[in-house]
């Protein structure tokens, strides 16, 4: 018999809407969302805005979201990480994965690609064009975009979000999984 999906991993690029969806999926009974941004932000903290995250930071932070990744399982609880995808090979997604698969965890891979106008006007619509300028988001996004193109992503881990409300991606793609109905 299959065992039921432990974690969910919600990745794609930034503003794609991993935030909140991994919230709606957390909002159900027994399920706790992590942020990979959250352990970046701590240790960023200090550093000049917009710094480029060494290999370094990413091995340091993946170790702790996976430590704190296994110690949520342990109290019974299912999770739902999520993470910026921003290069190519997907090293964050190729390590959780492995991690998980080490440890025979059960998980879900969901790789959020809207289309580039739907990730522009999400990004206008959190104000993060009056961090730099709409050019370098623009490149940003499509660099991000492009990202997701690598053979190491499986399509059927792709979920175009573009014109859905958290809530109906939630039930198109995720309400079977983390409801089981």
């Amino acid at each position: 018999m299959e065992r039921a999906v432990q974690v969910v991993l919600l990745t794609g690029p930034a503003g794609s809407g991993k935030t909140s969806l991994g919230a709606r999926i957390a909002a159900s009974p027994g399920w706790k969302h992590l942020s990979e941004d959250d352990y970046w932000v701590k240790i960023k903290e200090g550093h000049p805005a917009g710094e480029l995250r060494t290999p370094e930071e990413q091995a340091i932070v993946q170790a702790k979201v996976i430590r704190d990744l296994l110690s949520t399982l342990t109290g019974g609880n299912r999770v739902v990480l999520e993470f910026i995808l921003y290069e190519n090979p997907p090293r964050p997604l190729l390590t959780y994965q492995k991690a998980l698969s080490e440890r025979e965890i059960p998980f879900k891979t969901s790789v959020l690609r809207p289309t580039l106008d739907e990730l522009l006007v999400r990004i206008r619509a959190r104000g993060r064009e009056q961090e730099c300028d709409i050019m370098a988001l623009r490149s940003n996004a499509e660099h991000q975009i492009a990202c997701l193109s690598s053979p190491l992503i499986r399509s059927h881990w792709l979920i175009d979000p573009t014109g859905d409300s958290p809530e109906e991606v939630y039930a198109k793609h995720f309400k079977q999984v983390v409801e089981g109905s």
